[in-house]
């Protein structure tokens, strides 16, 4: 009888944190959308600046295509003990057809040519 009651409290701590290991690997997301949505023509030079730092480091958090998130579980038993393991696994790059990437390095480049227009970047040395 002590047993049934073992499992009967097991399952709702076990889906309590399935749940939170699945919001946690969730929160951890590429910040692509918010940074291309804004309108760097407006910014000041010292915003300009450090957006293009912002967009720099993205890409390089998101690598050269979309990451995954992978959550596991395993159950296991010794005599009448029950046990469970979860894990969270998050991997960046690694070939995926992704298009943030390739949208947010568009976006550096428009903003370095702006940096440029402005002086705060050198020009590009022509080679010819």
């Amino acid at each position: 009888m002590s047993g049934m009651s073992m499992y009967s409290s097991f399952w709702p701590v076990f889906c309590l944190s399935v749940l939170l290991l699945a919001g946690c690997a969730a929160s951890g997301g590429s910040h692509a959308g918010t940074l291309l949505a804004q309108d760097y023509r407006n910014m000041t030079n010292p915003e300009l600046t450090a957006y293009e730092q912002q967009l720099s480091e993205e890409i390089s958090r998101s690598g050269s295509g979309s990451g995954g998130t992978s959550i596991g579980f395993g159950l296991g038993s010794r005599g009448s003990d029950l046990g469970f393991g979860l894990g969270v696994e998050q991997s960046l790059g690694g070939g995926g057809g992704g298009s943030a990437p390739v949208e947010l390095r568009d976006r550096r480049e428009a903003v370095r040519v702006e940096m440029r227009r402005r002086g705060l970047l050198p020009p590009v040395a022509s080679g010819g």
